[in-house]
């Protein structure tokens, strides 16, 4: 199959699935105000090109392929333009939205993205997504623990030892509350927001707040209603990102740094969302690959993608460098992504201070959690 070929795909069939909610003159007029003057409303919302996946081999089929590096072998439909993929009867699995995110705001949070991936993926706790086995985590202290993680760097084969060792990600924004080798962590800032400057936090939530607008106006506005119902109206304003007018149907933003990941499900995203994801970054290959329907989207600096990561296993191929050759080892370019989700147990979470009282009671031994109060 030709190049051509591939990013051409077949059409959904029976017409455009959007016909049935047309925007009105209102909604147009809202949304340039918003968003400014795009070619045309199609292009807008996503739907400029409508491609149906080659295939479906099943959900079961697609969880074997969790903590397997991807390839070009593992799709035959390439989505490089502003598009959608999906079908009729499992709904949307991708949508693609060229060029929106203004080069001024990227270039403002270039060097806090990098700060923010800080973790190296390697002795970490993204076993799939790694794809380099299973190991015994380090205590701070240097000394194994009884956790099982990604294996440390020294502890990898050449193959993988290559592929993680410039790998970070990080987390920006609010975790849920957490158990982790028999200690309880409340609903909380992540460890990065924490230590941010207020100015680089501001710049975090714009960004956030930039990407849920195009969000918003896609062909995907019903999933983004889903997720601003559940940050908007049930969860506590401390746990949820914010620009200066309103909330953002975020809780948090993971940040990975240089890092093709192996084929894995999200956990713990909102499954009756969508997650939102961008890169940075002077690369090519790396495309996101959803291997139950072989197909895969090709996404630059700039871009946005919607994707249902929370429910469909997804993993990138190789990451290039930009003239598209192989990178030696430990030379890879640096790309930095963004995927920007809410966190389902959020809603569960209690104000500060409550969260704060129940992990003291639960070291003592109480069991008892309060009832969370009505905002």
């Amino acid at each position: 199959m030709t190049e051509e070929e591939i990013k051409k795909g077949p059409l959904l069939q029976d017409g455009d699935p959007d016909n049935e909610h047309p925007l009105t003159d209102e909604e147009i007029e809202e949304g340039v105000e918003v968003l400014g003057t795009l070619p045309n409303w199609r292009e807008w919302r996503g739907l400029s090109t409508i491609l149906a996946p080659p295939t479906d081999i099943g959900q079961e089929e697609a969880l074997k392929f969790r903590g397997q590096l991807l390839d070009q072998r593992h799709y035959t439909l390439l989505l490089d333009e502003t598009g959608t993929v999906g079908t009729r009867e499992g709904g949307p699995i991708c949508v693609l939205l060229k060029n929106r995110i203004p080069k001024e705001l990227l270039d403002k949070v270039r060097p806090i993205l990098r700060r923010a991936a800080r973790q190296s993926v390697a002795a970490g706790n993204r076993t799939d997504a790694a794809g380099a086995g299973k190991g015994l985590r380090l205590r701070r202290d240097g000394t194994l623990s009884k956790m099982s993680g990604v294996p440390r760097l020294a502890d990898l084969p050449d193959e993988h030892y290559w592929r993680l060792k410039a790998a970070k990600d990080g987390t920006v924004g609010y975790s849920a509350d957490t158990t982790r080798g028999g200690q309880k962590y409340p609903c909380r800032l992540t460890g990065w927001t924490q230590d941010a400057h207020p100015s680089e936090w501001r710049l975090m939530n714009e960004l956030a707040g930039t990407v849920a607008n195009y969000w918003r106006w896609s062909t995907l506005l019903g999933y983004h209603d889903v997720q601003m119902e559940k940050a908007a109206a049930k969860t506590f304003r401390e746990y949820v990102l914010k620009t200066p007018t309103d909330v953002v149907p975020f809780t948090t933003i993971t940040v990975n740094r240089s890092w093709r990941t192996a084929a894995h499900i999200d956990s713990g995203d909102l499954k009756q969302g969508f997650g939102v994801l961008c890169c940075l970054g002077d690369f090519e290959g790396c495309d996101l690959v959803f291997p139950r329907y072989k197909t895969a989207v090709r996404f630059r600096e700039g871009d946005i993608l919607l994707a249902d990561v929370a429910n469909q296993v997804h993993g990138n191929t190789p990451l290039l460098n930009p003239d598209g050759s192989e990178p030696k080892p430990g030379k890879e370019p640096e790309r930095l992504s963004c995927i920007f989700y809410y966190q389902e147990k959020m809603e569960h979470c209690l104000v500060p201070e409550e969260e704060m009282r129940v992990i003291n009671n639960w070291k003592k031994g109480k069991s008892t959690q309060p009832k969370k109060k009505k905002k």
